[in-house]
């Protein structure tokens, strides 16, 4: 019996049935969530009474194959006849939201990649695809059952208008459109001036300003206030934080270098930038910013750059080569929210790090919390032994502070001293 499509060489249904019915069983045994999605372009009847079936089978041949390309080797790409197709996205994650995300990520870029143009016997075609997506397992379903859920969310993206994706559950659909808003609108606001910079004072044992940290925060044009938690992990995703980043990084320079000229130097001594994973992984990112710093005018002496635990863990030897590129300018690093991820002595003492911010979660509880209070001291003593700075996070109260001086701390940051400002009420503060 065959199982391949004869035209684009794709599983056919019968394969296709047979691997969905094996990745429910195996995502059931697991316990992580899959997805099917179904795939139907767009007016394709119109191309083929148009043009004649000829060229809507090479039509067809070069969608299959830009489907293809754009999956992963474990993916099931299947064609199930006419203009529809079909992939099996196994494993996205053990939790169905994150699933569902990376579900609709998928679908978006097969959705791009089949929208580009088509040059088909001599006829430039451009078509496009609107995609149903069924998570799994939701249930006790079989096979049938997930493919008729994705056919039924394709439909409601045509119903919607084409060149769309919807998902079979609605609430999934709710939560994919709000993502998807929420990408629309940062673009808007990089190219719209909605994106401020807020800075937060850094202050040694006498409550004396010594630094500050710059702390994007987002105007919306019509909602007002976004706070970073609700949208960088989103822009981490989608790699829009690459964009967002730049502008971070070109203003805060900026004024930094106002701060220099202006002799402030309680705030010109000492500037920290978060830079984010997808930022620091950038090939040219140590060229990127000897350029910012040398566009700038910026004292490299002044700068200091906030890496996650994360980020420098995951590739010890380029992390490495990278931190110390950077640190011959003159760069200084620190470790945020330290305490939170894969704390290790052993990258303390390889990279060239300068200074470990506790995580704020800690310093919360730090008064009343026996485990916090210990790992606190911890921290405070571990980092003297190396060498390092340490500056407590989150500080809101005078019991946390006392807390804190009284076991060696010497830079502390937090509403307890001031919140984060716009630079002009910061200044203020300064005189």
């Amino acid at each position: 019996m065959a199982t391949y499509d004869a035209l684009t060489d794709l599983p056919n249904r019968i394969l296709l049935m047979d691997r969905l019915s094996q990745l429910l069983a195996s995502s059931r045994r697991r316990g992580d969530s899959a997805a099917t999605l179904f795939i139907d372009i767009d007016r394709f009847k119109g191309i083929n009474d148009s043009l004649g079936h000829p060229v809507g089978d090479a039509l067809l041949q070069a969608v299959a194959r830009r489907i293809k390309e754009s999956i992963r080797a474990e993916d099931t790409a299947a064609r199930l006849g006419g203009d529809e197709f079909v992939i099996l996205l196994p494993a996205l994650s053990d939790d169905p939201e994150e699933a569902a995300q990376l579900a609709q990520m998928w679908a978006e870029k097969i959705k791009r990649r089949l929208s580009h143009a088509y040059m088909i016997d001599n006829h430039e075609l451009h078509v496009t695809a609107s995609i149903g997506i069924a998570l799994l397992p939701m249930g006790d379903e079989i096979a049938d059952d997930i493919l008729m859920h994705a056919d039924t969310a394709m439909y409601r993206a045509k119903e919607s208008g084409r060149n769309t994706t919807r998902f079979f559950i609605p609430s999934m659909q709710l939560a994919a459109e709000e993502r998807l808003r929420l990408q629309n609108d940062m673009r808007r606001a990089l190219h719209h001036g909605e994106f401020q910079l807020h800075y937060q004072p850094k202050v040694d044992s006498a409550g004396k300003i010594v630094g500050a940290e710059a702390l994007l925060r987002w105007r919306h044009a019509s909602n007002g206030m976004v706070m970073p938690s609700d949208f960088i992990p989103v822009a981490e995703e989608t790699g829009q934080i690459l964009d967002i980043g730049d502008w971070v990084l070109v203003n805060a320079l900026s004024q930094l270098r106002q701060w220099e000229s202006a002799r402030a130097a309680a705030l010109g001594a000492n500037l920290s930038i978060n830079v984010s994973p997808r930022q620091f992984r950038r090939p040219d990112f140590a060229f990127y910013i000897e350029r910012l710093l040398r566009d700038s005018g910026v004292n490299p002496g002044h700068l200091t750059l906030e890496l996650t635990e994360g980020v420098l863990v995951e590739n010890m030897q380029y992390t490495l080569d990278k931190m110390n590129a950077l640190r011959g300018l003159g760069i200084r690093f620190s470790i945020d929210d330290f305490g939170t991820g894969y704390s290790s002595l052993a990258y303390l003492k390889r990279l060239p790090v300068d200074e470990l911010k506790i995580d704020k979660d800690f310093i919360r509880d730090v008064a009343s919390d026996p485990n916090d209070a210990n790992l606190v001291e911890t921290i405070i003593t571990m980092a003297g032994n190396f060498g390092l700075e340490v500056v407590a996070e989150g500080v809101e109260t005078r019991e946390q502070f006392d807390f804190l001086l009284n076991r060696g701390c010497a830079c502390f940051q937090g509403n307890y001293f001031s919140e984060p400002k716009p630079v002009e009420e910061l200044t203020d503060l300064i005189h």
